[in-house]
């Protein structure tokens, strides 16, 4: 019995290690979504990309921390819309931790975002783009 539990956890993990790395945050039909939620693990996110259409009270990402996180880790807004403003900018940066972060920025401009780890910048990179 122990055995085969350890079988079917293994074959789990193959599954989500197979998992694509992007992915597309969009309706069934429609490409219509009003929230998605990207991983922060050790040294990765996922997915990488998310895409979804504007809406009038906009769109959420949910960042959860992997609470099997042994690093620190950020989201940081590196580029967004030039409409942005100063202020606009500084809620698309969240706080650094390992685990137990909340960081849930709502999208309401539409244009692409380009966010980085600042702890692991070359290896932790991601996009949200708003159509």
């Amino acid at each position: 019995m122990r055995r085969a539990l350890i079988i079917l956890a293994s074959l789990a993990a193959l599954v989500a290690v197979a998992a694509p790395v992007s992915g597309l945050a969009s309706g069934h039909s429609k490409g219509i979504k009003t929230a998605a939620t990207v991983k922060v693990a050790d040294d990765f996110y996922s997915p990488v990309d998310v895409q979804f259409r504007a809406g009038n009270k906009g769109k959420k990402v949910k960042f959860k921390w992997d609470p099997a996180n042994t690093d620190s880790h950020n989201v940081d807004l590196t580029k967004g819309p030039k409409s942005l403003t100063r202020k606009e900018k500084k809620e698309f940066n969240s706080a650094t931790g390992s685990i137990g972060i909340r960081f849930n920025p709502v999208f309401k401009k539409k244009g692409t975002y380009k966010f980085i780890c600042t702890i692991h910048p070359t290896v932790m990179k991601m996009s949200v783009r708003v159509k």
